[in-house]
């Protein structure tokens, strides 16, 4: 299935790829403080796919494994462009916690 490739005109990079992320990374972005990052498998056309926080991971793996009201809510999902997702995962891709550290 093709989706439609949706465009966002940011203030920095003018118009980009539009993009999805937790309002943790955004917070992220604004006071360089690293929480890791964490993404839904890419689709065949999509090298950005959705991404979160390890705190969301955490939220969602305390609600079963699966994205709910309550974890959306707390991820606060917030509209960035290609350009910053780029910036927020390399900022952020070294915090990323192991699967095994989930779990505590």
């Amino acid at each position: 299935m093709n989706k439609t490739r949706q465009y966002v005109e940011c203030c920095e990079h003018g118009r980009q790829h539009a993009t999805y992320v937790c309002q943790h990374v955004v917070q992220s972005l604004q006071d360089d403080v690293p929480r890791g990052f964490l993404s839904a498998e890419p689709e065949a056309d999509d090298e950005r796919p959705d991404s979160w926080c390890s705190a969301c991971e955490e939220m969602v793996n305390k609600t079963g494994g699966e994205w709910n009201d309550e974890s959306d809510e707390f991820a606060g999902v917030k509209l960035i462009c290609g350009a910053c997702y780029d910036r927020a995962k390399e900022l952020n891709s070294g915090h990323t916690k192991k699967w095994w550290q989930l779990w505590k």
